[in-house]
């Protein structure tokens, strides 16, 4: 939807003040000077608002194209691409993802989309389901740090499994709807509950802004303008969860999150398409997102400032590191101290680990558990597991979380002279992975130690190009794909913008 001066101003004064002129994008196109930063939304502004958020980013969803992108938004979305469809490969084997995939076979249905690392082609919504969770399975992909969204695992497999079923979609457009769909789910996540913690609240934002995302992404792919995209986002809404139980409980739940969005998502684009009316006021009505999920404390500014204009993408970490990201700091560290003094496993007696609130419940206790985990989530989420692994083979890899990796007595020997502490000085102001603080004890009689605010990863502190190409051989390599295959994936994601057809790169994805 495109509106004129006049209309922008008509809304404006509809407006409770704060949020005068829409979005950036659109004040773009129609040569409006940009306001100042509304405030967080209190109760009384949004009774008073008239024009739902979910709106903007429809709009925002439906005409940004490929052209609109800066360069650094391009690359980002080109990287969440290739590390997607290599993680997801990777976790082909996993018992969880194989239990999925067969049962998807025995149901059967139109043989849509590519379920990635297999020949088997399934309904659009199926394969999403499948590749979103083997894209999480690892707990190796991307993650929008502000607000823990793992964004790529929710976005990726709906673009592509979409871009299959409608045909003649090009490398641009997969680009472009990757970006999108990574900037309106991090929004929505960072909008909601700000400055809290996502998993001390309770919500896994993966999912629960993953189901909406989705179905917005996927409506944008069917062709759908903006009007429906808002309706396939109200059914999403509809169908929204996620809780961080599975988390603490280490279940398969965690994994399959991603995949139950992706699925919810593209269905309820499908059926808008016939002619199924979602909700409108998704995020902003009285029983919307915000209200009925965080209620009512929600950010505007952080929802809609500079829509068009600043893209999240460039504010994506990904992970060097097959593990939860709030313990990537505490990898640093002991990897750091390794090396600094040269350290062997047996030069130290006694490791302390320090964090943050937000990973303390969810990386540090019950210590017992986290020092012998009971399955492989429960080392992914394990600072003590990750530590040990990271002093005693110079590295965290996909390696160490296996059933027989969880047995090693060399890593649950550290593990067992690993305590953890909370320490609420090393919390993250705005949200996000706070600092970790490792100290360790040596046979010799030294205490040494090391502070690690910002792990590898971060924007501020990125992967190489050399370390991410280490991540996708090591990915692909674990998945039992030909040195030759997955060379011809690499240098098609690398040269995207000149894909003509999306199904090109799927098919590459089949073996």
């Amino acid at each position: 939807m495109k509106l004129d001066r006049r209309q922008f101003t008509r809304l404006g004064a509809c407006m409770a003040g704060s949020f005068a002129l829409g979005p950036g994008w659109v004040r773009a196109q129609a040569g409006a000077a940009a306001p100042a930063p509304a405030p967080a939304a209190s109760a009384a502004a949004a009774a008073a608002i008239v024009r739902d958020g979910m709106a903007d980013l429809s709009d925002f969803c439906a005409n940004v194209k490929f052209e609109h992108l800066p360069a650094p938004v391009v690359a980002t979305a080109k990287n969440q691409i290739l590390d997607t469809l290599a993680i997801a490969v990777a976790a082909r084997h996993d018992p969880a993802m194989k239990i999925l995939r067969e049962w998807t076979q025995e149901s059967g249905g139109r043989a849509e989309s590519q379920v990635w690392g297999s020949t088997l082609r399934v309904p659009a919504e199926a394969a999403a389901r499948i590749n979103a969770s083997m894209g999480h399975a690892l707990e190796f992909d991307d993650t929008y740090e502000p607000s823990f969204m793992h964004a790529a695992v929710v976005t990726v497999p709906a673009v592509l499994a979409v871009a299959e079923l409608v045909g003649g979609v090009s490398g641009k457009e997969l680009i472009a709807a990757t970006a999108v769909g990574t900037d309106i789910v991090c929004r929505m996540s960072r909008a909601g509950s700000p400055g809290a913690d996502g998993f001390v609240v309770g919500w896994d934002p993966t999912p629960m802004y993953g189901f909406i995302g989705s179905a917005m992404v996927a409506a944008r792919l069917l062709g759908l303008p903006a009007e429906q995209i808002n309706s396939a986002a109200g059914l999403a809404l509809h169908q929204i969860a996620g809780n961080s139980q599975g988390n603490l409980d280490g279940a398969h739940s965690k994994r399959l999150g991603p995949g139950f969005a992706s699925y919810g998502g593209i269905i309820s684009a499908r059926l808008v398409q016939r002619g199924v009316v979602g909700a409108k006021r998704v995020l902003e009505g009285p029983k919307g997102l915000y209200k009925q999920y965080h209620g009512g404390n929600y950010s505007r500014e952080l929802l809609l400032n500079g829509l068009g204009e600043k893209f999240a993408s460039p504010d994506i970490a990904f992970k060097p590191y097959p593990s939860c990201r709030g313990g990537h700091v505490a990898v640093d560290a002991a990897l750091a101290l390794r090396a600094e003094y040269k350290l062997r496993a047996q030069d130290v007696e006694r490791i302390e680990i320090h964090c943050g609130p937000g990973e303390y419940g969810l990386l540090n206790a019950p210590l017992e558990r986290k020092q012998r985990p009971g399955s492989v989530v429960d080392a992914q989420f394990s600072n003590p597991w990750v530590v040990a692994a990271a002093l005693l083979d110079g590295d965290v890899k996909l390696e160490h979380f296996t059933p027989e990796a969880l047995k090693r007595a060399d890593l649950l020997a550290i593990t067992a002279r690993t305590t953890t502490h909370l320490d609420p000085t090393l919390g993250r102001p705005g949200g996000g992975p706070g600092a970790a603080r490792v100290v360790m004890q040596l046979r010799d009689g030294r205490r040494v130690e090391k502070l690690v605010r910002v792990a590898k990863g971060d924007p501020s502190n990125p992967m190489s190009a050399a370390e991410f190409q280490k991540k996708f051989q090591e990915c692909t390599q674990a998945a039992g794909m030909q040195a030759a295959q997955a060379e011809r994936l690499y240098q098609q994601v690398l040269n995207l913008e000149q894909l003509s057809d999306a199904r090109t790169l799927a098919a590459t994805l089949s073996f």
